[in-house]
């Protein structure tokens, strides 16, 4: 983190005719922390960045001096991790990744954590939703908009085919692949939406093509679930046994054989076969991460 930030602050204020105190009263504050950023004593508090860069006139990227990777990485820390976040931290955010997206080398990046940002307020807004809908039932147990409210909120199953298909993601996955036909994950996501509509006989066809280019043990997966939507849970099960024959070193195999189980209720089978995943599966090599810090002309490095 920059330590020079202080000094910034400072010229910014100066250079717009401000006090310490007018700054801070602007900000709902005291004279005295607007001192300590300036003295590099602390740093503002992310809550009032947004706040803080308008009356200063510069963007939060230019007044947090951080590296664009830093900010990114922070944004997509704090989406993963953080189960509520603030209508100031979103607002930082979600500025930040707009202002960064005329960058073509992070275009991508950018839409995504604005997509991810986005479905973390939606989640956020699911839990007081179905709070709601709970209370609702206790003064009126019979109302039916309240059980489909809670339905809704808590990502329920929907009976009604004609609002359950999944025929918009389908359409658009099948231009997708059309137009990208060696990203294979496409490929998954389209079987996907295919199987859980029920539309076994274009996933056959997806699932070869899938296998041209990315042979493995998606095509036993694939392929069992496939059997089992059709009713064939025999040929499931020996189609999903198969995959961990042939890959018995892949934890992903064995990992999603105790998927398929799971959702089968055999959570003894299921159980086994994740156990046996983690087993497998490789551990992550943790490397010390170092940082600068300059402060009053010295440099510590941590």
């Amino acid at each position: 983190m920059n330590i020079e930030m202080g000094k910034k602050i400072k010229l910014l204020r100066l250079q717009k005719g401000m006090t310490q105190e007018v700054l801070a009263g602007r900000l709902n504050m005291s004279s005295q922390a607007v001192s300590k950023w300036e003295n590099s004593v602390t740093l503002p508090d992310i809550q009032i960045l947004p706040e803080l860069s308008v009356l200063l006139g510069v963007t939060i990227d230019e007044l947090f001096a951080l590296p664009d990777d830093t900010h990114l990485e922070r944004i997509g820390i704090m989406i993963s991790k953080e189960q509520s976040i603030s209508a100031e931290d979103f607002r930082y955010a979600e500025s930040f990744l707009k202002e960064k997206l005329s960058d073509t080398g992070k275009t991508a990046q950018c839409l995504t954590l604005l997509a991810q940002l986005h479905i973390h307020r939606v989640e956020e807004h699911r839990g007081l939703a179905s709070h709601y809908a709970k209370e609702a039932l206790i003064h009126a147990p019979d109302s039916k908009d309240a059980h489909n409210a809670l339905r809704d909120a808590e990502n329920g199953p929907v009976f009604d085919w004609n609002c359950s298909n999944h025929h918009k993601l389908i359409g658009y996955y099948k231009s997708f692949v059309a137009e990208h036909p060696d990203h294979w994950r496409s490929y998954v996501w389209l079987l996907n939406y295919l199987i859980a509509d029920g539309r076994c006989a274009e996933a056959r066809g997806m699932l070869e093509s899938l296998n041209a280019i990315r042979p493995g043990y998606l095509y036993q997966l694939y392929g069992g679930l496939i059997c089992k939507e059709e009713g064939n849970l025999t040929q499931a099960l020996n189609l999903w046994k198969q995959m961990t024959e042939l890959y018995p070193e892949d934890w992903i195999a064995w990992s999603a054989r105790g998927d398929c189980m799971a959702k089968l209720g055999r959570y003894d089978e299921a159980i086994e076969y994740y156990a046996r995943g983690d087993d497998l599966q490789p551990r992550p090599v943790w490397k010390p991460y170092r940082i600068s810090i300059r402060f009053r002309g010295n440099t510590w490095k941590l």
